[in-house]
C-alpha cells in the first residue's frame, strides 16, 4: 500500500504542476485578449483536441494494453508508433492542401492559412509525445512522467507570456506561442528519450500488428465519435453565436477543469494499477472501494467549485465574469471521466472495445440534441448544459455496458450523488444570489458527505488497522 500511495503523490506532481500551470494562462490570456480574441484562440484548441482524439488510430491504447504482456517493450514501441506516423503523413498533406478553407472556417479568413501549417508541423510531436509519456508511465517512472509534464506546459506558458508581451496582442500570437511551446517541450522530451524513439522497420513486429489493429482501431472509431463529442459544443456555439460566446465558454470550461488535476493524477495511477490488479486476481471489493473512493473525493471538489465560484473567477478578467453561470455543469467533464474509468474495467480487461463504439454514439446523440434545442437561445449556458448532460450518460453507458459483461459491484451511491450534483449545477446556473445559493451548496455537500459515511467508515478502519500492525 505505501508503494501505491509513494507512486500515486508521485504521480500526482506531474498533474498538479501541468494543472496550476494551465490555470496560470487564463489570467495571462484573459488578461490580454479580449473574450472576442479568445473565442478564436479556442478554435485552434477546437482542432489540436480532434487531431489528438484521432491522430493515433487507437494504437497508443493498444500499446498500452500489450504493454504488460509483450516482453520487448522497445519493438512494442517501434510497432505501435508507425501506423499513426505513416497516418500522420496523410492528414498533414490534407491539411496543407485545404489551408485556407480550414482557415476560413476556424477564423472566418484565409489570411490566416499559415497557422494551418504551422499546425499540421506540429502534429509528429503529438505523436511522439502520447507514446513516450505512455511508454514512461507503463514502466510506473512516475517521477519522470511528471517532471516532464510539467516541463511541457511550462514551456508553453513561457512561449506565451513571452510573445503576448513582445508581440500584437491578438489570439494569433498566442497560437503561435502555444504551439512553439509545445514543439520546444517536446523536443527535450524527445532528446531524453532518444534510444527509444530510435526506428527501423526490421525491428518491428509484423506479427503484433493484427492484435494492435484488432484492439485499437474499434477504439479508434469510437475515439472519432468521442471527439465530435468533445467538439460539438463548441461548433454549436460558432454556428449559433459569436466569438465573444465561445470565448467566454472557453473560459468557464478551463475553471471547470481544475477537477482534471485529479482526474489526471487518478487515470496515470490507475490504468497500470487497474491491469496488474486483474492480472493477480484482485478481490472485487478492492476495485469498488477505489471507485467509490474517488466518486467521493471528486464530489467534494466539484461542490467546492461551485461554493467557491466567485473567488476562483477573480482570476479572470472582469469581461469574462458571465462564466461563473456557465461552469458548474461543465464540471461534470472531469467528474464523469474520472469515475467511469474505475466503472468501465468489464471492457478493458474483457477487450470488448467495440462497446466503445456504441458508449461514444449515445453521449453525441444526447450532446447534439440538446445542444441543437439549448444553444439557439441561451448560448454559452445552453452549451454548458448539453455538455455536462452528455457526460453523465457518457459515464452511465460505459458503467452499463461494463457491468453487463462482467462481475461488477453496485454503483447506486453513484447515481444519488450524481443526482445531487445535477440539482446543485442547475440551481448555480438559475441562481445569482449568493447567500442563498451558498446556503444551498452547503446542504448538498452535507448530503454527499452522509451517503458516503459508510465508505469513510472502511477507510479509517482499515487505516488504524493497519496502524495497529505497524505498531506492534
Amino acid at each position: 500500500m505505501k508503494a501505491l500511495i509513494k507512486r500515486l503523490m508521485q504521480f500526482a506532481i506531474g498533474s498538479l504542476g501541468s494543472a496550476l500551470l494551465n490555470l496560470m494562462m487564463i489570467p495571462v490570456i484573459t488578461f490580454f485578449i479580449s473574450p472576442e480574441e479568445y473565442g478564436k484562440t479556442s478554435m485552434f484548441m477546437l482542432v489540436q483536441t480532434l487531431l489528438i482524439c484521432v491522430i493515433y488510430l487507437g494504437y497508443d491504447q493498444a500499446f498500452a494494453r500489450e504493454f504488460y504482456e509483450y516482453p520487448n517493450k522497445k519493438k512494442l514501441f517501434s510497432t505501435a508508433i508507425t501506423i499513426p506516423f505513416l497516418f500522420s503523413g496523410v492528414v498533414i498533406g490534407g491539411m496543407c492542401w485545404f489551408a485556407k478553407p480550414i482557415s476560413v472556417f476556424l477564423f472566418e479568413s484565409d489570411g490566416y492559412h499559415h497557422v494551418v501549417y504551422l499546425i499540421a508541423a506540429s502534429i509528429p510531436f503529438l505523436i511522439f509525445e502520447r507514446f513516450l509519456f505512455l511508454y514512461i508511465r507503463m514502466q510506473n517512472k512516475a517521477l519522470e512522467f511528471s517532471l516532464f509534464n510539467i516541463l511541457v506546459k511550462l514551456s508553453i506558458l513561457i512561449c506565451t507570456v513571452f510573445f503576448l508581451i513582445f508581440f500584437s496582442r491578438t489570439f494569433i500570437t498566442v497560437i503561435y506561442a502555444m504551439i512553439i511551446g509545445q514543439v520546444i517541450g517536446d523536443t527535450i522530451l524527445m532528446l531524453r528519450n532518444v534510444r527509444i524513439i530510435y526506428m527501423n522497420p526490421i525491428k518491428t513486429d509484423p506479427d503484433l500488428y493484427p492484435r494492435l489493429t484488432k484492439f485499437g482501431l474499434p477504439i479508434a472509431v469510437a475515439t472519432v465519435i468521442y471527439s465530435l463529442f468533445v467538439i460539438i459544443d463548441k461548433l454549436f456555439i460558432r454556428y449559433f453565436c459569436d466569438f465573444e460566446q465561445l470565448g467566454l465558454y472557453t473560459a468557464a470550461f478551463k475553471i471547470a477543469s481544475a477537477l482534471l488535476i485529479l482526474q489526471t493524477t487518478f487515470s496515470n495511477f490507475w490504468v497500470p494499477t487497474a491491469y496488474e490488479w486483474h492480472k493477480k486476481q484482485k478481490p472485487m471489493r478492492y476495485f469498488k472501494l477505489v471507485s467509490d473512493s474517488i466518486m467521493f473525493l471528486i464530489a467534494i471538489l466539484f461542490m467546492g467549485l461551485l461554493l467557491f465560484k466567485g473567488v476562483i473567477m477573480m482570476v479572470l478578467s472582469p469581461d469574462y465574469s458571465q462564466a461563473q453561470y456557465i461552469f458548474p455543469f461543465l464540471c461534470f467533464y472531469p467528474l464523469m471521466m474520472t469515475v467511469s474509468d474505475t466503472t468501465n474495467l468489464g471492457i478493458v480487461f474483457l477487450k470488448r472495445g467495440t462497446l466503445n463504439i456504441f458508449v461514444s454514439i449515445i453521449a453525441l446523440s444526447v450532446s447534439i440534441a440538446l445542444n441543437f434545442l439549448l444553444v439557439p437561445k441561451y448560448g454559452a449556458i445552453g452549451a454548458s448544459i448539453a455538455t455536462g448532460t452528455a457526460y453523465i450518460a457518457f459515464f452511465l453507458a460505459r458503467t452499463y455496458f461494463s457491468m453487463r459483461i462482467w462481475e461488477g459491484f453496485s454503483v447506486k451511491s453513484h447515481l444519488v450523488t450524481t443526482f445531487l450534483l445535477v440539482i446543485a449545477a442547475s440551481l448555480n446556473t438559475i441562481i445569482h444570489v449568493v447567500w442563498l445559493i451558498s446556503i444551498i451548496n452547503i446542504v448538498v455537500l452535507v448530503c454527499i458527505i452522509v451517503i458516503y459515511i459508510p465508505l469513510l467508515r472502511t477507510l479509517y478502519r482499515s487505516y488504524y488497522a493497519k496502524r495497529q500492525l505497524s505498531i506492534t
